[in-house]
């Protein structure tokens, strides 16, 4: 019997060794799958880490180009505010200047562009721009002027208008026509 309890203890000892051999060999497996899967994983956790940085720096760029331009557009605004309100203060200037130096800008102006017939019309308010005013001007011109009895929907100064065309001698196109040859210089002196 000894002989069989050999051989029953071999085969117990063999069939444990096997499954000792097999259950190692699934621990292992399933070590190599669990360290395949965890690598996976991280590297897909990793890619889309990389993923949403990248895209959220794109999203922050942008925001930060968009800001840039925002802020360069209300600098823009700013400047020309500037700029406008320079303009805006000359025409300002001219309209209540005492009436001595008005006539006398307007007088330069109309006789610098006036044509022989032209009628003169003043504004609806301008009281400074009479018929005798216009007499002198037309003497100083040496060209038939007069005061036209329409007065325009303007502040100051005149529109010269014959058979063929009327001429803008508005303060706001005067101011205006200003602007349009110093607004670089303007632009310049107030550092803008």
């Amino acid at each position: 019997m000894q002989g069989k309890q050999k051989i029953i203890d071999d085969i117990i000892s063999s069939a444990k060794a096997t499954a000792a051999s097999v259950v190692a060999e699934a621990e292992a497996e399933v070590k190599a799958e669990l360290d395949a899967l965890r690598a996976e994983l991280d590297a897909a956790q990793k890619e889309s880490l990389d993923r949403s940085d990248a895209a959220a720096k794109e999203l922050f760029d942008g925001q930060v180009k968009l800001g840039e331009l925002e802020a360069n557009k209300a600098l823009l605004a700013a400047k020309q505010a500037c700029v406008s309100a320079v303009y805006y203060g000359v025409k300002r200037k001219i309209l209540s200047a005492p009436d001595g130096e008005y006539l006398k800008i307007l007088q330069a102006i109309i006789v610098r562009y006036c044509e022989d017939g032209d009628e003169v019309i003043a504004g609806k308010s301008d009281k400074r721009v009479t018929a005798e005013w216009v007499k002198k001007v037309s003497a100083a011109a040496k060209k038939k002027l007069t005061l036209s009895k329409e007065k325009g929907d303007f502040e100051g100064g005149v529109i010269l208008r014959n058979a063929k065309y009327d001429r803008d001698l508005t303060v706001d196109a005067i101011v205006d026509e200003l602007k349009e040859q110093t607004v670089y210089d303007t632009v310049a002196y107030l550092g803008l």
